[in-house]
């Protein structure tokens, strides 16, 4: 038997005190019953079976010890039966100490084995006895088809016992995989939700504080030129700067306490639209017209969070790449859904140059997740549209797609996905 098995075998010290107990009253059977010149040896032998036992048995059936392994357990039976034998064969009464040994056999090793040795107790006193001439041999021919009964039943009863044994080992296994798959898929999961905050805390701070940080650089640079030539002028930008960092701020304390960190003006989106886009041209100097055609309605949060934060990395593209003396921010709620729009007359860029920055790739990520579509346009020299469109729910078409014109922005969205501006 395998350690796996013999763990249902591990009995502990319950079963420590009825084997002695059982082989103290078969000793004091011994000093009562049998040849009285013979007492006293039988009743020897059955008490060095009990320091055998004690000594060679105890670490296979005690849970708290490692299994010593069969070649050790064949000894075992071996010196259990060589004083058990001469104390059976002179009274046989003492078969009844099967009832504490056979136990012992069956456990230490296994059925196949320990039937020979319980049928070494039961049958060798019948033949002596015969031989002796102590009982007949139609007394013997009875017994031994008794115990030859008996031994069968053994086997078949025994074989039955550990096979339910070794089912129990296997369903063990399963059980402790099964946990061990538990507490994996656990700290994957975690690890997954861990990475999933980092990538989503990444992107809030580049559309949100990364983006400030850099209008505030951009407006100390120009207030520092403006101080003695256009104080009024500086003093606009300084306002800026302060309206700028307070925003920071707050998207700070939103992130902080864990918040949806989306700040949207009184008015709602289209408010916020206008706000971002007026303070833009404010603080370039530019024509930077924001418009809301249509019928607004009531978005979920998460597609707000999509529109708001698609409009802020557009413009900061303006800010940093464009050049521009021009840009237009359209938000359209149509019967399909809602579009965003930010154009610009700066310098454009080329699809096929060198990736640069994050801001497309997040644009792309937040479009992507509230199953909206994003088209990038540009060419040099030919200035730069950013279009995100956002379907209804139940605008999807019969074949899944939402819509028609979803479906054509879709896969021209897929000849524009290289990434080429932050």
């Amino acid at each position: 038997m395998t350690d796996q098995e013999r763990h249902a075998w591990a009995l502990g010290g319950w079963w420590h005190v009825a084997f002695s107990a059982i082989m103290a009253a078969m000793v004091a059977l011994a000093l009562l019953t049998g040849p009285e010149q013979w007492r006293w040896l039988t009743a020897a032998l059955l008490s060095s079976v009990v320091a055998v036992y004690f000594v060679f048995a105890k670490p296979l059936v005690s849970p708290e010890k490692d299994y010593p392994g069969r070649g050790h357990s064949l000894v075992l039976v071996a010196l259990i039966l060589l004083p058990t034998l001469p104390a059976v064969i002179i009274n046989p009464t003492l078969v009844l100490s099967l009832v504490a040994i056979a136990p012992v056999c069956f456990m230490t090793v296994g059925s196949l084995l320990a039937v020979p040795a319980v049928g070494a107790i039961l049958i060798l006193p019948n033949l002596v006895s015969g031989l002796q001439g102590r009982e007949s041999w139609d007394q013997v021919g009875v017994g031994l088809l008794i115990n030859g009964a008996i031994l069968g039943y053994a086997l078949w009863f025994g074989t039955w016992i550990e096979r339910i044994v070794v089912q129990s080992a296997e369903r063990y296994e399963l059980i402790e995989a099964l946990q061990r798959s538990r507490e994996e898929v656990s700290r994957l999961s975690q690890e997954a939700g861990a990475l999933a905050e980092r990538e989503h805390l990444a992107r809030e701070m580049h559309d949100t504080l990364a983006q400030g940080f850099t209008s505030i650089i951009t407006l100390t640079q120009a207030v520092e030129s403006e101080l003695d030539s256009a104080p009024g002028t500086a003093r606009r930008h300084l306002a800026l700067m302060r309206e700028t960092a307070a925003e920071n701020l707050a998207e700070t304390r939103a992130m902080v306490a864990a918040r949806q960190p989306v700040r949207l003006d009184s008015g709602g989106l289209d408010a916020s639209i206008r706000r971002i886009s007026e303070r833009l041209g404010r603080e370039l100097g530019i024509s930077v017209a924001a418009e809301v055609s249509g019928t607004p309605e009531t978005l979920p949060n998460d597609l707000q969070i999509c529109l708001l934060r698609t409009a802020q990395e557009a413009l900061a593209n303006v800010r940093k790449h464009s050049g521009a003396d021009n840009a237009r921010v359209v938000l359209a709620y149509t019967d399909v859904g809602v579009r965003l729009t930010v154009e610009d007359d700066g310098v454009g860029f080329d699809f096929a140059g060198p990736a640069h920055g994050n801001g497309l790739a997040n644009m792309r990520h937040r479009a992507e997740s509230v199953g909206g579509v994003l088209e990038i346009s540009s060419a040099p020299g030919g200035g730069t549209t950013v279009r995100l469109a956002l379907p209804h729910e139940d605008s999807e078409g019969e074949d899944g797609t939402h819509g028609a014109d979803g479906a054509a922005h879709h896969e021209q969205t897929r000849e524009a996905r290289e990434e080429n501006v932050s």
